[in-house]
């Protein structure tokens, strides 16, 4: 049962009351009951010592006409039922029931409301006889009955006031408290002016107290902060400005690398081309070696601009969020690298249904960069086999791409993903360096990570998320 603060402190007071009241009530009415049972008793016997007295005489002078009278006046007094004087034979010779005179006593027999006493009557020559008294116990039960009645009463009544004092007290307590919950509650709703005004010295006022400060503080804290987020609000207008003119220049640049670098790259290597197929017969190995240097280089200047251009056009592309098969898509690139190297023989497993969240177009370009890595790699590594598969790590899909290539140094693992950094010669490689750090790109726009591992000549491995569950 989910009773409010003040019930259960009103039944908890209550309980507590109640059990001093009925440990007090139980004392007093056991002295009370204990008293009055020996003030009875006390009663019975002053009866039972008078009226000994009288029957000693009588049975001393054998006088029983004289306290006859008197055995027959002894049912008149309260708690008395009858009375019986026997002489040294124990026979019956005065009773308040004449039709038992002469006869033997009989056997006395005690019940729930009556009982006998009995007096030995002696003197000094001897035993005289005894005198026996009916009580009744009525007056005793009377009595007892009367004080559990008061008992009862003056418990109902303590209860009763216990149970509103208990009921008053909460009241007075949760009121209080109920000022602070409903303050709180305002508090937040966001209106950070509400104050309890609880200013007792008791553990609530307080409570009271410390929650205005509380709320003054919060209210302080909140003006600086609309302050704060007023000139925060300044400063990020400023900086969008700032980065939407970074933007236009940084678009202006791409452009000028796109057309202005291209057209002299395309001169250079028209000009080349055109030394060494007009004027072949003119020029020595070493001017024929150096026009092939030229080609080469303005070859690489442009794949540099192609490279760095995609990773533009990557941080510039809106994302598209679409379920496709990824396991198609790596078919397809697979087949692109096939197409340009029929000669190669290289094993490729590629994981069947990994259906995938994500622009296909920025994955495909991720793909493209890692599975061509992978390829290059391999290339001097007879037996080359490359892997693409997926599996879970703490409940996310971990894609993977894998070769037995000629792997890295793991100490320079952090360079894997900077622009322009090798970890292989030219030489033995082609590449421009950028491949990497555009996969890397694509991975954090679509909200996953990417890593890398490897070792010298035993190949290299490429684990990255996108963010998303896998569909089913």
């Amino acid at each position: 049962m989910n009773l409010s603060l003040k019930y259960k402190i009103a039944i908890a007071i209550f309980l507590l009351e109640a059990i001093m009241m009925t440990m007090v009530l139980w004392d007093t009415l056991g002295h009370s009951l204990e008293n009055t049972g020996k003030q009875i008793a006390a009663a019975e016997q002053v009866t039972l010592d008078i009226v000994s007295d009288i029957s000693r005489i009588a049975l001393f002078n054998e006088d029983y006409d004289r306290v006859q009278g008197y055995i027959e006046s002894l049912p008149g007094n309260p708690g008395v039922l009858k009375a019986r004087l026997l002489d040294d034979r124990n026979i019956i010779v005065a009773s308040s029931s004449l039709n038992e005179l002469g006869e033997t006593v009989p056997e006395l027999v005690n019940s729930d409301t009556t009982h006998w006493r009995t007096s030995l009557l002696e003197n000094e020559a001897g035993r005289l006889g005894s005198l026996s008294v009916l009580f009744s116990q009525q007056v005793q039960i009377d009595s007892f009955q009367a004080i559990r009645n008061r008992g009862i009463a003056i418990a109902a009544t303590g209860m009763g006031l216990i149970a509103v004092f208990g009921l008053a007290f909460g009241y007075l307590l949760t009121y209080r408290l109920q000022k602070v919950v409903q303050a709180a509650n305002r508090v937040a709703q966001g209106d950070y002016s509400v104050r309890t005004h609880l200013r007792k010295s008791d553990e609530v006022g307080q409570v009271g107290t410390a929650f205005d400060t509380m709320a003054e503080v919060i209210a302080r804290e909140r003006r600086q902060l609309a302050r704060v987020n007023s000139s925060l609000e300044r400063r990020i207008e400023e900086r969008t400005c700032e980065l939407e003119d970074a933007n236009r220049e940084y678009e202006a640049f791409a452009y000028a690398i796109s057309h202005d670098l291209r057209a002299p790259l395309r001169s250079v290597n028209g000009f080349a081309q055109i030394l060494t197929d007009d004027y072949a017969e003119q020029l020595d190995d070493t001017a024929r070696g150096y026009l092939e240097r030229i080609r080469n280089s303005a070859l690489k200047m442009a794949n540099l601009i192609d490279d760095l251009l995609t990773l533009s056009r990557i941080n510039r592309a809106e994302i598209c969020n679409v379920s496709f098969d990824m396991s198609q898509v790596c078919y397809e690139v697979v087949e692109e690298l096939r197409a340009d190297a029929p000669a190669r023989e290289v094993s490729i497993d590629i994981q069947p249904g990994m259906t995938v969240q994500g622009d296909p177009n920025l994955i495909r370009d991720a793909l493209a960069n890692l599975i061509g890595n992978a390829w290059k790699f391999t290339g001097k590594t007879p037996h080359a086999h490359i892997r693409i598969h997926s599996r879970l790590e703490d409940s996310e899909t971990v894609y993977i791409v894998e070769d037995n290539g000629a792997g890295f140094d793991m100490e320079y693992a952090d360079k894997l993903f900077i622009p322009f950094q090798r970890l292989h010669r030219e030489r033995d490689f082609s590449g421009t360096g950028i491949g990497l750090s555009t996969v890397q790109r694509i991975i954090y726009r679509h909200g996953g990570n990417i890593r890398g591992t490897g070792k010298i000549g035993q190949g290299a491995a490429f684990y990255f998320t996108l963010g998303c569950k896998k569909t089913p």
